[in-house]
């Protein structure tokens, strides 16, 4: 029932000696997985902010356009208000109209007062 083990010069067994070992490559392998890991982490990552980046600007461009095509359209309207009135007079109705536009959308966004009190 005894067991003999072998013993080297340092009067340790031979299976308490290979510990560090195993333990140094147990550590070793843990850090190459989680480097492994970051690496992927950071591809993925730059991946998904190049798309995103490129998003943004394909939206920041439509926008730029929109708004260059809206402004192309109230001078079309303030020069044909021209015909009648005279030019500072057109300008000030397409003001009025554009001020007015802006309040109503202002308004038609805001949550109905009931709504923010019930939040509360």
């Amino acid at each position: 029932m005894t067991e003999k083990e072998s013993h080297p010069a340092d009067g340790a067994p031979e299976s308490f000696q290979d510990w560090p070992t195993l333990v140094s490559r147990g550590v070793d392998d843990v850090t190459r997985i989680l480097q492994s890991e970051a690496r992927m982490l950071q591809t993925s990552m730059g991946a998904a902010l190049e798309t995103l980046l490129a998003n943004a600007i394909a939206t920041l461009t439509v926008i730029a356009v929109m708004i260059c095509g809206a402004v192309c359209m109230v001078c079309a309207a303030i020069l044909l208000l021209h015909q009648w009135l005279p030019l500072w007079q057109a300008f000030a109705t397409a003001g009025v109209a554009i001020l007015l536009i802006g309040i109503a959308i202002r308004a038609l966004m805001r949550p109905p007062a009931g709504l923010k009190s019930a939040e509360s």
